[in-house]
């Protein structure tokens, strides 16, 4: 895997595995005002924001990815490729999704959907939910039932950036929670948002 290099302020070299961190707060953020039934699982985990702050909020939760960054964490479920791993199925998911320029984000969305049986919770850009491809595709196929942007806007750096000892600092990207609600039936999607304090 090739260093990751700061080009400028704020700007990386894309990850090998789109590895981008969200922070915890991220998640608290979905938990202020989603429920979950069941047990949750994260299949591109990365190091385990969103793990651990399912656990700390009194969820059942694990976690698995293509690589381990977790340094053995108990909740760990082991390295798989979630789009092949056919013995995936959890009463929920809620995830990172790598993007891959939303084809990856995407893929993982279409899996989550066919093996989560409450609800699937995907953290991705803004930018997602606007796009022709996607508007006539998956979510003509698959509207979600929420869309939750956060406010203020989180920074997302690279995790090599953050391992090196980088800080989460200056995002420019804005970040939504897509959630599906697999419970209930569809009525339309709701948009809101996610305000916290500064």
């Amino acid at each position: 895997m090739s260093e990751t290099k700061v080009k400028s302020a704020h700007v990386w070299e894309r990850n090998e595995h789109d590895w981008y961190v969200e922070p915890e707060v991220a998640t608290l953020q979905l938990l202020s005002q989603e429920r979950f039934v069941g047990r949750i699982h994260d299949p591109c985990c990365g190091q385990g924001n969103i793990v651990r702050s399912l656990i700390a909020s009194g969820y059942t939760a694990s976690g698995s990815d293509v690589v381990d960054r977790t340094g053995g964490a108990g909740w760990f479920k082991g390295e798989s490729d979630f789009l092949s791993d056919r013995a995936c199925f959890a009463d929920n998911i809620v995830m990172n999704p790598p993007f891959f320029k939303a084809k990856g984000a995407e893929a993982f969305i279409r899996k989550a959907l066919s093996v989560a049986r409450g609800k699937v919770a995907a953290f991705v850009d803004v930018r997602f939910i606007s796009g022709a491809g996607r508007a006539n595709d998956l979510f003509a196929e698959f509207a979600p039932d929420r869309v939750w942007i956060l406010t203020p806007r989180v920074s997302c750096p690279p995790g090599e950036v953050l391992l090196a000892g980088g800080k989460a600092t200056g995002g420019t990207a804005d970040w939504c929670w897509l959630v599906w609600d697999k419970t209930a039936p569809f009525t339309g999607t709701t948009l809101n948002w996610l305000r916290r304090s500064a």
